[in-house]
C-alpha cells in the first residue's frame, strides 16, 4: 500500500506503520493495539537517542490518535497493559515515514 503523510483523523480501521526518528510503531485499528519497536527502521540522523520505554516490543491498548504527520511527533492516547484505568500519552521523535500495510 501507498506511503502517506498523515493518518487521517477518525481512522478506525486497518494497520499502520509509523516510522520515526528512532523507532517504528504498529497501529493496528480494527485490534485498537500499538506496539513500538525502539531502533527499528531508525533515521540515519545520530543525534537521536533510542530510549527504552515500558511495554517496548509489546502491545498495548491503543485508544486513540491525536496527531501523526511526517515531520511533527505523533501523539497516541493509550491504556497501561497491566491496568487499563490508567492511560497516557506516547509522544513520539519526529515522524519519517507512514505506510498503510493492512
Amino acid at each position: 500500500m501507498p506511503r502517506t503523510t498523515t493518518i487521517p483523523a477518525g481512522t478506525a480501521d486497518g494497520v499502520w506503520t509509523v516510522v520515526t526518528h528512532t523507532s517504528t510503531y504498529v497501529l493496528d485499528f480494527d485490534a485498537m493495539t500499538l506496539l513500538r519497536a525502539p531502533g527499528v527502521g531508525r533515521h540515519s540522523d545520530q543525534r537521536w537517542e533510542v530510549s527504552e520505554l515500558r511495554r517496548d516490543s509489546e502491545d498495548i491498548p491503543l485508544l486513540g490518535v491525536k496527531e501523526c504527520t511526517v515531520g511533527g511527533p505523533a501523539q497516541f492516547w493509550v491504556a497501561a497493559a497491566d491496568d487499563p484505568d490508567v492511560r497516557t500519552w506516547r509522544i513520539t521523535t519526529p515522524v519519517v515515514e507512514i505506510e498503510r500495510i493492512g
